[in-house]
């Protein structure tokens, strides 16, 4: 294992910056068992727990649990703040933003239509990255629940959630509540998680001003299933929206 005490810097979006000699933060704390190859950056208050396989040259941020018998393999990167549990697989082409969950046993996956061996089966494919390995991106704050497995090629969107046991094969639209195989949207969730709008399985969210029973925070739905972040405001105040749309792009703050 590589325990250096080099600290490791993080860029703004909360990724671990690159630096090619690898670096294990200070303050990260990895379990004697875990293995964890020279050359990765583990960021500051990161926990590896055991049995864990970190290969090189992946990047996991600060403040990051990653727990027992789980694979990260070598071109996988993860933000800051992100939750890991027991038995997650993560191969080579994830990318995993901040403040995303992967409940117990998921997985992900990188070739659409693999094959152990050349066709004439004499030798065994490479496992490096090659022209079939597929990236999926998780964008921040998205839940994956436990035993999901997760296609390649595609985008869980912001906040998006995804149930236990669910396969996903398409892009997820940002705050959208997918569940079943393959995996269809059924409602969408707040930012704390609480589902405020269901629909049946496959059909399009919509809603107007729909407040989250828990938490008081506000979206709309348009007729496209694009989720509206309202941003309540005082009296003396400009009004700001932030709009996902269900290609995964996000549009700024800006004027009501």
């Amino acid at each position: 294992m590589n325990l250096s005490a080099d600290t490791v810097a993080r860029d703004p979006s909360g990724t671990v910056a690159r630096d090619p000699s690898g670096a294990v933060s200070r303050d990260a704390r990895v379990h004697p068992t875990a293995d964890v190859e020279s050359g990765v950056q583990i960021g500051a208050g990161t926990a590896i727990w055991d049995h864990v396989h970190v290969r090189a040259p992946a990047r996991i941020g600060a403040e990051c649990i990653v727990g027992g018998k789980t694979y990260i393999a070598g071109e996988v990167e993860i933000g800051d703040r992100v939750k890991l549990n027991a038995f997650v697989y993560v191969c080579s082409g994830v990318t995993i933003e901040r403040g995303v969950m992967a409940g117990a046993g998921t997985i992900f996956t990188n070739d659409r239509f693999p094959r152990a061996t050349t066709p004439d089966l004499s030798e065994l494919r490479s496992s490096d990255v090659d022209e079939h390995t597929l990236p999926t991106l998780v964008r921040e704050g998205a839940s994956i629940g436990a035993g999901a497995v997760i296609g390649c090629g595609i985008e869980i969107g912001r906040f998006a959630m995804v149930g236990m046991g669910s396969v996903v094969s398409r892009t997820v639209p940002d705050f959208h509540l997918v569940v079943g195989s393959p995996a269809r949207t059924i409602g969408c969730v707040c930012r704390c998680g609480e589902p405020f709008v269901r629909c049946a399985p496959g059909e399009i969210p919509r809603a107007r001003a729909a407040r989250c029973p828990v938490c008081d925070r506000v979206y709309d739905v348009d007729a496209t299933g694009m989720v509206t972040e309202v941003f309540e405001i005082s009296d003396n105040e400009t009004p700001r929206t932030e709009t996902s749309d269900t290609d995964g792009t996000t549009a700024r703050p800006g004027p009501a």
